[in-house]
């Protein structure tokens, strides 16, 4: 069959997608992704390639804010999305994650001009190509319309906790029938002659790729996939090709942000200087102007643009992260003890708490980052065995969901069910 990957034009949300898209092919299906192009992130068209990929750029490009205002947005956003999905009774106010998303959603997707726009363009893309399937990153809403008006199966791709579903859940049961904060949706159905239904917002099904340990308490049904890391691609540098000499300390803040907590910048340099005194080798792998050109480190730190995690975590005695689900999940893949510093946005602190619960490493204080204490809490992770047990122990919840390749039977069989109702 012919399976549609659409993706929001984020590398992070791409690099989720990638495993269950090889697996897809490696079972003979054929496979694209569509993507908006633009300003978000200028290099998502090759990285989709670079993976392997086949691309279908399309537009309207997506424009992007001013760097000031999108580190003021980045702020924002951290003080309001305090929504823990997995414990919605602990939220400080749900409604205001509800408002910040559907803002989100409409600047996103707004309503088609006479240039036209994204969803005219993967509308007529999926005609064209009459896919059999189409799969969805849970933020590219406009495929699910797509899906109807072209009468094609599609399902969400949940890459981290189901905040969506879950805030549809609680506005269903505050305010059943209505859902204000899905306006902006409206003219984007009108212009095809639909309405609103649960399956545009949640897709027909939905493969949620969060380790079930760690799922919220849904009605919503969900196939589990389990998330297998990946991170992109390079050469193996050579200093990876074999045993580090000492315990190998990796600091890094993800692909997608640099800020961590509420416009608090992480102490990188002091950080790296204090680590460094351990005896350990330390590997941060910083973006451009992460340091001063000035900076001096000590001899035993390496600094890298960027390395696919998956190269250099097996040789990984601790990984210091901002929390990232990408990154998460690399580092229980690898059963590495972690050192979150979370950015509050999306799942980063719920991923952080779950590490702390299972043991498997520790949470810093975004309030009052230290050098001298997160240089503390890498000594412990180094010394106390518990924590690699920890790791261990998170390591084995995430076997309880089926692998990728195991889950292809699983929408071959969806896919031919909803062929023989649509026939009936």
């Amino acid at each position: 069959m012919r399976v549609l990957f659409t993706l929001f034009p984020a590398t992070a949300h791409l690099h989720t997608m990638v495993p269950l898209a090889w697996a897809l092919h490696g079972a003979g299906h054929e496979v694209v992704v569509a993507c908006q192009e633009g300003a978000l992130d200028p290099a998502i068209i090759g990285n989709i390639t670079e993976a392997g990929l086949t691309a279908v750029p399309l537009g309207p490009a997506v424009g992007g804010p001013p760097p000031e205002a999108m580190q003021q947005g980045l702020m924002a956003f951290a003080d309001a999305w305090r929504f823990d999905p997995a414990h919605p009774g602990e939220a400080a106010d749900w409604h205001a994650a509800r408002a910040l998303l559907g803002g989100m959603f409409s600047f996103a997707y707004p309503e088609p001009d006479e240039n036209g726009s994204f969803l005219d363009e993967l509308i007529a893309f999926t005609r064209s190509w009459k896919p059999d399937l189409i799969l969805w990153d849970k933020l590219v809403i406009p495929a699910a319309i797509a899906a109807r008006v072209t009468g094609t199966p599609h399902a969400r791709l949940v890459w981290g906790l189901d905040s969506i579903a879950a805030l549809h859940e609680l506005t269903e049961a505050e305010t059943p029938g209505r859902h204000d904060w899905l306006k902006w949706l409206d003219p984007l159905l009108a212009r095809h002659g639909l309405a609103f239904s649960d399956d545009t917002l949640l897709g027909q099904w939905s493969l949620d790729l969060v380790p079930p340990a760690m799922r919220p308490p849904l009605k919503l049904p969900a196939i589990p996939v389990r998330r297998l890391p990946f991170n992109g691609s390079s050469v193996l540098p050579d200093w990876l090709r074999g045993e580090p000499e000492r315990p190998r300390v990796v600091l890094t803040l993800g692909v997608s942000r640099r800020m961590i907590g509420g416009g608090t910048v992480f102490p990188a340099p002091e950080f790296l200087e204090r680590v460094a005194e351990l005896d350990v080798e330390v590997v941060a792998t910083l973006g451009r102007g992460q340091l001063a050109p000035d900076v001096t480190l000590p001899a035993n730190v390496r600094t890298v643009e960027y390395v696919p995690l998956n190269q250099v975590l097996p040789t990984t005695s601790v990984i210091v992260h901002q929390g990232g689900t990408g990154t998460f999940t690399a580092a229980v893949a690898h059963q590495v003890p972690q050192l979150v510093v979370p950015v509050v946005a999306w799942d980063e602190p719920q991923n952080a708490r779950h590490v702390e619960q299972t043991g498997a490493g520790l949470v810093a204080d975004t309030g009052a980052l230290d050098a001298d204490t997160l240089s503390k809490q890498v000594a412990r992770l180094l010394d106390e065995p518990s924590f690699k047990e920890g790791a261990r122990r998170l390591y084995e919840q995430t076997l309880a969901a089926p692998v990728p390749a195991d889950v292809v039977p699983v929408l071959e069989k969806l896919v031919a069910r909803y062929r023989e109702e649509a026939r009936a």
